[in-house]
């Protein structure tokens, strides 16, 4: 699928990969499908912010706006793109814990 850069979900992408929170907002207040991942690029808002280092879009997008944690059109995990992308240790820890709660696992304790 193509993507009117001007549209809400061109807006959003745009965005998220700028790091630009204000902009991020206001696309979906207009309308814009936060887990739009146009065929073009592989990628949702979610993957370009952590893909790009902009943990205040990434704790946006999934707890305000309900991004779905899922893999890119590559088959990369969110956790996955932060590694190669040398996201901060705050962005891979984040996103680890995001991802370990989707498989029930979240904060668990291990008694020795």
């Amino acid at each position: 699928m193509a993507l009117d850069g001007n549209s809400p979900n061109g807006r959003l992408l745009r965005a998220a990969y700028r790091g630009q929170l204000k902009n991020v907002r206001a696309a979906l207040k207009d309308g814009a499908d936060v887990d739009i991942m146009p065929d073009d690029i592989g990628l949702s808002a979610l993957h370009m912010a952590i893909g790009r280092n902009h943990l205040d879009i990434v704790q946006h997008l999934i707890e305000k706006a309900g991004a779905t944690i899922q893999p890119d059109s590559f088959g990369r995990w969110p956790t996955i793109i932060a590694a190669q992308c040398k996201a901060s240790d705050k962005i891979c820890d984040y996103m680890v814990e995001r991802e370990a709660e989707l498989e029930g696992i979240g904060n668990a304790i291990i008694d020795e």
